[in-house]
């Protein structure tokens, strides 16, 4: 190929810029690797060869500058403006098998969705929060203290009318949320946001995970006053959003990272349908020490919320071995009354 041939090109390119097409040198080195493969062209072989490698999705100038316009306006777009609706959030990153690519998603937060997670969030700091101590306080309606009752008598020269009853000090202990933002769980993204917003509301000692192919901490994040002062944007752009997933891997860079939130008076709750790519005897192993460090592992999977689930993955069977509950979201929100006590439905299979 001649020297002036490769200008012709070079030249091309330049008049393409100016149009408005993004042709950078990639595309010019491909334009003329192509024409020095082919010895024998004419015109209309080498404006094939030209629309195939330098002007692929030529936009004219005016939709440039719409799209220009457009791609502003959502940038300067507030996230979570109130509308007729009681929320509206939008632009998020979408799905690719190949990576995540920003794609504008618009979803709406109604009332009944509020209502039910903030019950959800309530429900799961009764069950992971709370638990008795070793200390005990006086109670009406506790045991009777046989001590302290004793201790009283002496004190009123054995005549103290009183008996004295006492309950065990119920202590509240860290939480630490795990969520899966992959590919697969793409259809649940409001669903996480408003689990994440709830549960930092109502449990002041909880720290908040988005994992998929990497973890990272967004607890930041959900330190607001309202759902419609969230980052959405931020939040889904630090972490590999509708990418694969590997349990394993996220929770072993969790506690290598942040090993010290991990304790016998931590609570870790996944949110996750169990769809794992990574290493199997990796994700056993790290649920096996969150097991022996922590006090409780919850986790909730929404697939189990529909009539033909089950729980056949390799991930998910080897979850159900050391979770203390696998639950969907909806059973949930049902209590059954065992004795004095309430308990939460275990749906383990």
């Amino acid at each position: 190929m001649k020297i002036e041939e490769e200008k012709t090109i070079i030249k091309i390119a330049n008049i393409l810029r100016r149009l408005g097409r993004k042709v950078g040198v990639d595309e010019v080195i491909d334009a003329i690797n192509a024409l020095k493969l082919i010895e024998d062209r004419d015109f209309e072989t080498i404006k094939a060869i030209l629309r195939a490698t330098m002007i692929k999705d030529f936009v004219p100038n005016e939709d440039k500058q719409e799209k220009r316009s457009q791609e502003i306006e959502n940038r300067y777009s507030v996230l979570g403006k109130v509308t007729d609706s009681p929320y509206l959030a939008n632009e998020f990153y979408i799905y690719s098998p190949a990576k995540s690519k920003i794609k504008t998603v618009t979803f709406q937060i109604e009332n009944n969705d509020i209502i039910k997670w903030s019950k959800i969030a309530k429900r799961l700091k009764e069950i992971t929060l709370n638990y008795e101590g070793h200390r005990f306080k006086v109670k009406k309606n506790g045991e009777l203290d046989m001590r302290r009752t004793i201790k009283d008598e002496i004190k009123y020269s054995l005549e103290s009318p009183y008996l004295i009853k006492h309950r065990r000090k119920i202590n509240k202990s860290d939480i630490v949320l795990l969520c899966d933002i992959s590919g697969s769980m793409k259809d649940y993204i409001k669903e996480i946001l408003l689990l994440s917003f709830f549960i930092k509301r109502v449990a002041n000692k909880s720290e908040i995970f988005y994992f998929s192919t990497d973890v990272k901490r967004v607890t930041n994040f959900f330190q607001v006053g309202g759902i419609n002062e969230i980052d959405i944007k931020k939040v889904i752009s630090i972490v590999s959003y509708g990418s694969g997933t590997r349990i394993g891997e996220a929770l072993y860079n969790l506690r290598k990272n942040h090993g010290e939130l991990l304790f016998r008076k931590c609570s870790v709750i996944i949110f996750s349908d169990g769809w794992d790519l990574g290493e199997l005897e990796l994700l056993e192993r790290e649920l096996r020490n969150i097991k022996h460090r922590c006090k409780s592992i919850i986790w909730i999977n929404p697939l189990m919320d529909k009539p033909s689930y089950t729980p056949d993955t390799k991930s998910i069977k080897i979850a159900l071995k050391y979770a203390d509950l696998m639950i969907s979201p909806t059973i949930l929100l049902k209590r059954i009354k065992l004795g004095k006590k309430e308990k939460v439905i275990s749906l383990s299979y």
